[in-house]
């Protein structure tokens, strides 16, 4: 079959609830007591589907929880929650949102499927990827469980879909999943022994400003800035930063002009 009919076989399913579940998989849209939301050709076309679901019978008040995937989400993507909320006129922490990229029997598998997994995960945090029966195979899948994406796959039977594998790793933060001590070490190596957990959370905060910017505006959303998050920008405006590198990086290649091959054997 094609992509159109592949993709409406897909929403079919969801309407049927015909996608079978998997041991330990918790994908949203496979509880009863779930309603979603299609979006064809979502986010200027960048996704073949996106889905939201909608847990309205949610208690709508934040809770201090181990699970920390909606937390994440509203605080990273306010701007595309949001939207949804009022439409909806549902909570943002009973909203989620999935990309879904198909691939019918007519399309292949090669090199763009990492890429589009990629853009998944830096628009929403996770991806889906739903393939023909074609690609449900052993060799695929062996390809497949590799990358960072949750697969479903088309059993042959009317509008019934299976899910392959599940990848439940929300993907929200980038650098300061490293080590806090090891930061640490690099700033004491280079003489900074004060204020070092603050110098981290500064850093952690700048990034978090980061990632909403890419996570929204990109996409013309509000980034939704917390209170103290436009207060840290303001302050960052004081700081005497006027830093010049042309000096240093002269110095390294004076530095290094010289330097054989076989000293870095």
């Amino acid at each position: 079959m094609n992509e159109e009919e592949l993709k409406d076989l897909f929403v079919s399913s969801l309407e049927s609830r015909h996608i079978y579940d998997s041991k330990n998989s918790e994908l949203l849209f496979l509880k009863s007591d779930s309603e979603f939301r299609v979006k064809n050709e979502g986010y200027f076309g960048q996704f073949d589907l996106v889905i939201a679901v909608l847990q309205k019978n949610n208690n709508s008040r934040f809770k201090n929880s181990p699970d920390t995937k909606a937390h994440i989400d509203i605080l990273m993507r306010t701007g595309q929650l949001t939207q949804v909320s009022k439409s909806e006129r549902c909570a943002i922490n009973c909203i989620s949102l999935y990309p879904i990229e198909l691939k019918s029997n007519s399309d292949v598998l090669d090199g763009r499927l990492p890429n589009q997994i990629l853009n998944g995960i830096l628009t929403f945090g996770r991806s889906i990827v739903v393939l023909d029966k074609k690609h449900v195979n052993r060799d695929a899948l062996k390809y497949l469980r590799l990358l960072p994406a949750t697969v479903i796959g088309y059993t042959g039977v009317e509008d019934h879909f299976k899910v392959l594998s599940v990848f439940d790793r929300e993907m929200s933060t980038g650098m300061f999943n490293l080590s806090k001590r090891r930061f640490a070490r690099s700033l004491i190596d280079n003489g900074i022994t004060v204020g070092i957990d603050k110098i981290y959370r500064r850093l952690e905060t700048l990034e978090r400003i980061n990632q909403k910017l890419v996570f929204n505006e990109l996409y013309d959303s509000n980034p939704g800035f917390l209170n103290g998050e436009i207060e840290f920008l303001r302050q960052l405006s004081y700081i005497k930063a006027d830093m010049s590198c042309k000096k240093q990086i002269e110095a390294y290649i004076l530095k290094t002009k010289d330097n054989k091959i076989t000293d870095y054997l």
